[in-house]
């Protein structure tokens, strides 16, 4: 039989629902017709259904809209089956069953973020619904979407079962442990290497808490376990190194770098935890010498080419970012101030890798130039297009030229609060409309002196001219907050 007939029956039904509702007579007919049909089609089942729906002398609208998305998914008309099944709900707001179709339906359409919330609302319903795989799955899935409370709930049913609960304890402990609730945390880290005691996964996340709890010696147990249990296992090592660098354990860092530098591989954040060991047992040339190795893996070659000395690493672990926030001013003639310096490896990059075009300059503010400094930028062989200014910050600021940059980049040695907010202003003056400014303290604090929180000046000039600038990336946990002026 052509299903256009079928068709043609459901769109009679859905009209005489919709339209007819106190002439029970043509309902009541135009699902008899539809039962007519559907026994012809030998769908003997469904035909059952609406023969008895046509009995009724009251309308079972819930039942109606639920058999008709069914029809619809026959049909294959999945955005028919959808609003079906959608009206099927707003007379059966806790029915498993709709949330369970509309769960499928939003799937096949693409809409994951609506599939996803039905799958919870229907185990929210009826837990029964799916099994711990299936738990621990949407689990995930919510907690991509940021729906974190709806994850939590999810993998703790993941974690009931007596089997297969490892990879929900391990994502639940991570949560936890985002939150702040370590005990929580370590209590789910603790169960899973009860079920899996060679977890070096395990290992390595108890090891976390314990060094986020200072417990330094039972930190580096857990990470040399889980580097026992997998000696490729890059994480351990690493945090295994930043331990014995707290503990001002500079032997051990150092051995520890060479071990993965020789066994593991050559990742950049090796050499800057060897650089900074071997700064602290003042062996600054060879600590130079990894400071220009992480760099060069980070994608700037000419730190190892041009021999560029720096006994300190602040900028590196940002190559990535500038590279990618500041690729319109590639190529561009382009003027640069930087406001605090160091020995200049935030400056040497710039003239490397973005004010490469013969107009480009570079202004450098410093209250007092490191020796390593000018070298630095000799070694560049743009000396010609930088000018260097020493003095006290603001006064040098305010003899800058107004609206005369295209990025300035704040990192003032002085990270009181009030000079935050002065160097700021000050910056704000000279940056031009559609500038850059970078601010790298920004989310810092000295715990032992409330003035010494640079954000807290940032954002008392920033809130004065808030609808005056957009934020192009902002990062706390890396202290980077770049605007843009408009």
């Amino acid at each position: 039989m052509d299903s256009s007939y079928l068709a043609q029956a459901i769109t009679q039904c859905e009209q005489a629902i919709t339209t007819d509702t106190d002439n029970p007579e043509q309902w009541q007919a135009a699902f008899g017709n539809l039962g007519n049909l559907l026994q012809g089609r030998a769908e003997f089942d469904r035909a059952i259904v609406w023969h008895s729906l046509a009995l009724n002398r009251t309308i079972n609208l819930p039942e109606v809209y639920s058999q008709l998305g069914e029809l619809h998914l026959l049909e294959n008309n999945l955005t028919a089956a959808l609003s079906s099944f959608e009206h099927a709900l707003e007379y059966l707001p806790n029915s498993a069953r709709i949330y369970f179709a509309l769960a499928q339906i939003n799937g096949q359409l693409q809409r994951h973020e609506a599939e996803m919330e039905c799958w919870y609302q229907a185990t929210q319903i009826n837990p029964e619904l799916v099994n711990q795989q299936g738990y621990y799955k949407l689990g995930m899935a919510l907690e991509q979407r940021g729906k974190i409370s709806e994850a939590i709930a999810c993998y703790e049913q993941a974690t009931n079962g007596s089997e297969g609960a490892t990879p929900a304890l391990f994502n639940l402990g991570e949560i936890y442990q985002r939150q702040g609730k370590l005990d929580q945390a370590q209590a789910l880290y603790e169960k899973m290497l009860e079920d899996e005691p060679s977890s070096a996964r395990g290992q390595y996340k108890l090891g976390t808490i314990y060094l986020q709890q200072r417990q330094f010696d039972q930190a580096i147990a857990c990470f040399r376990l889980a580097i026992k249990h997998d000696p490729d296992f890059p994480w351990a090592y690493r945090d295994l190194v930043k331990t014995f660098l707290l503990t001002q354990k500079w032997d051990e860092a150092i051995s520890t770098c060479y071990a993965i530098i020789n066994l593991v591989e050559e990742y950049p954040w090796v050499y800057n935890h060897l650089g900074n060991a071997l700064r602290e047992k003042g062996r600054l040339s060879e600590a130079a010498v990894n400071f220009q190795k992480v760099c060069q893996h980070r994608g700037w070659e000419q730190c190892l080419v041009h021999d560029y000395f720096f006994s300190l690493d602040t900028f590196s672990h940002r190559i990535a970012l500038w590279s990618k926030q500041l690729q319109s001013l590639q190529g561009q003639a382009v003027n640069a101030l930087e406001v605090g310096c160091y020995q200049g490896m935030s400056s040497c990059w710039l003239l490397d890798q973005l004010l490469t075009h013969p107009s480009s300059h570079l202004t450098c503010i410093d209250s007092q130039f490191d020796g390593k400094f000018k070298e630095n930028i000799i070694k560049t062989g743009a000396e010609s297009r930088v000018t260097f200014v020493e003095g006290k910050t603001p006064q040098k600021m305010r003899e800058c030229i107004p609206d005369s940059f295209d990025l300035i980049n704040l990192q003032d040695r002085c990270k009181l609060s009030q000079q935050s907010e002065t160097n700021t202003q000050l910056a704000w003056q000279l940056l031009k409309s559609q500038g850059f400014m970078i601010f790298n303290n920004y989310g810092w604090r000295n715990p032992q002196d409330s003035q010494q929180d640079p954000k807290v000046g940032i954002d008392r000039f920033l809130a004065s001219v808030k609808d005056q600038w957009q934020a192009v990336y902002l990062s706390l946990d890396t202290f980077q907050l770049i605007i843009r002026k408009l």
